[in-house]
């Protein structure tokens, strides 16, 4: 382990450090990453995801794959599943807008991938610990942001999967807007500091146990009506 008197060695060129001049600041690193996912959301994605329905609809496709199809889409209307499709997609956008924080915070540190902290040797023990300090600290603490959000995602995703369809309204206009927006502010008040991050957080918590909240009222309804 180096000793104390190494331990802001960060000017040198390491396995995943790039060189001083492929250093970007963090808000030109940010609008090249809105950018980039706003042209894949508008034009990219939707591009791929229609020409494929039209070449599978006009060539692939028998009638009577064609007839299902429209029995499912009138099943999902029938049923107003579409406010659990609209609630995953917000929950897709909010991801995303994380990523380009986190993403964005990266430029100025230099850190390539597949690195995704910063860590330091701190004090006599010789701890390594992550960088908390000036572009290090904010990248750090954007990263944790968008991995809080992943820790808790499988478990919200499957609630909303489950809540969605019977209580679409109150999942797709409340809960649902509610994390994103708890989500995005948190992950973007970490990055400035770990003292500030708490308010996005608690948002982001009421629609997480509130979601499950109605998943325990759906399991009452079935059994009691």
């Amino acid at each position: 382990m180096s000793s104390s008197g190494d331990n802001k060695k960060t000017d040198e060129i390491g396995p995943s450090l790039l060189p001083p001049e492929k250093a970007v600041s963090e808000d030109i690193a940010t609008t090249g990453y809105q950018k980039r996912f706003l042209k894949l959301i508008i034009i990219q994605a939707p591009i791929i995801a229609w020409s494929i329905y039209f070449v599978s609809t006009k060539m692939l496709l028998s009638q009577a794959s064609l007839d299902l199809l429209n029995v499912k889409v009138e099943f999902l209307q029938k049923y107003e599943l579409q406010y659990l499709y609209i609630s995953i997609y917000m929950i897709y956008l909010a991801r995303l807008a994380l990523v380009t924080n986190v993403n964005g915070a990266r430029g100025p540190t230099r850190l390539d991938r597949p690195d995704q902290h910063i860590y330091q040797v701190v004090g006599s023990k010789d701890l390594v610990l992550m960088a908390s300090d000036g572009v290090y600290g904010r990248f750090n603490r954007a990263q944790r942001g968008i991995l809080n959000m992943d820790e808790g995602l499988p478990l919200f995703l499957t609630s909303t999967l489950l809540v969605a369809p019977v209580f679409g309204q109150v999942a797709c206009f409340f809960l649902v807007p509610l994390y994103a927006y708890g989500r995005i502010k948190m992950g973007f008040d970490y990055k400035e500091s770990k003292k500030v991050r708490l308010g996005g957080f608690m948002f982001a918590m009421i629609a997480e146990h509130g979601m499950f909240a109605f998943v325990g009222l759906i399991v009452f309804k079935i059994f009691f009506g």
